[in-house]
């Protein structure tokens, strides 16, 4: 019987299979055959390789149990299981993350879109003078479980900070957990360079406060790439396939969605005239402008109706330079406010 309490875990509702996938695959590595890592949960082994399946973190929580009792003495499991998640592996979400203009606003909408992130304890970040925390609160998570969620959500954190600002040296990083168990830090000296102290009155990971308001570079191509063909993926999946010419504009659009974008910038990244693009989206009875209508809203649908990010951000992200604008497109498309969409999200996840 499992020991967590799903009343007072956070994010105790459904979210995509992506981390039992990954976690499964850790256990792989162990000897650990997914069927066993599943034990006691709702999920299959066919719906870790389906992408519309999912699963609630009570699940997980078993999981996580099932490995952690079947690997108990491997050192630094939590943190190899981390190691492995990137930020492009949630889709559209990531994409949110990645088109961050800094670092702090990139944590924001991370903590934003939680609820289908790997997080199982509530995540919150803190400012005390020149240092930064983001603070792990794991309440209502079973004793058994908690350090492989403090090492897997540390290690995560650690990568996605990395990633985003494309600075491989963190030595002024430095993992705080509640544990007190004194021998802890010298085991896992062997397994990561972070440094850890322990009995301290949060779970956290601690960084100077000087790099939040950073501006975040261009994200890694490969990891964009990857965020922004799960935003085509999304596309194609409301709308189904598209003429040759109408698929062609819509992909270059998405490819720029942060941006505003006319025609002619398009034809010639498809090396054709204005005109000519013009008709051949004419025979396939359809236009630029409602490709690149349809194309930003649904994207912006899925921000505010999955992950509940907030209007101006949502805005800001499909390309609109004021949030009015925005909202007086969006009513037209959907009959609905921006805020109404968001509100139904966040009555669903409560």
């Amino acid at each position: 019987m499992s020991g967590c309490d799903d009343r007072m875990i956070v994010h105790a509702q459904t979210r995509p299979s992506t981390s039992l996938r990954l976690l499964c695959d850790q256990a792989a590595k162990l000897g650990i055959s997914a069927e066993t890592c599943l034990e006691g949960t709702a999920v299959t082994v066919a719906d870790l390789d389906d992408p519309s399946a999912e699963h609630s973190t009570v699940d997980e929580i078993r999981a996580i149990e099932n490995l952690v009792r079947l690997a108990p003495d491997h050192v630094g499991l939590g943190f190899a299981a981390g190691r492995v998640i990137h930020v492009h592996a949630f889709g559209i979400w990531g994409f949110a993350v990645l088109t961050s203009p800094t670092l702090r606003a990139a944590i924001e909408t991370a903590i934003d879109y939680a609820k289908l992130s790997f997080l199982v304890a509530e995540m919150s970040l803190a400012e005390e003078g020149e240092e930064a925390r983001l603070e792990f609160d794991l309440t209502g998570i079973p004793a058994l479980v908690r350090r492989f969620v403090i090492e897997r959500h540390t290690a995560v954190a650690v990568k996605f900070v990395r990633d985003l600002l494309q600075q491989p040296d963190f030595s002024d990083f430095e993992a705080r957990l509640t544990d007190d168990d004194p021998d802890y830090p010298a085991r896992m000296a062997a397994v990561t360079p972070l440094p850890i102290r322990m009995g301290q009155p949060v779970n956290a990971l601690c960084f100077p406060s000087r790099i939040l308001d950073l501006a975040l570079p261009k994200s890694d191509p490969a990891s964009l790439k990857f965020c922004l063909d799960q935003c085509k993926a999304l596309l194609e999946k409301q709308t189904g396939a598209l003429p040759p010419w109408s698929q062609k504009v819509r992909d270059a659009v998405v490819d720029n969605i942060g941006s505003e974008q006319q025609i002619d910038v398009i034809a010639g990244k498809l090396a054709v005239t204005e005109r000519t693009l013009r008709r051949r989206l004419s025979d396939e009875g359809t236009s630029f402008r409602k490709l690149y209508i349809e194309a930003r809203m649904s994207i912006a649908h899925e921000l505010l109706a999955s992950a509940g990010l907030n209007v101006e951000t949502v805005s800001w992200r499909v390309g609109y330079a004021e949030p009015a604008s925005f909202t007086r497109t969006f009513i037209k498309t959907f009959g609905k406010t921006p805020g109404e969409v968001r509100k139904a999200h966040s009555s669903r996840a409560a």
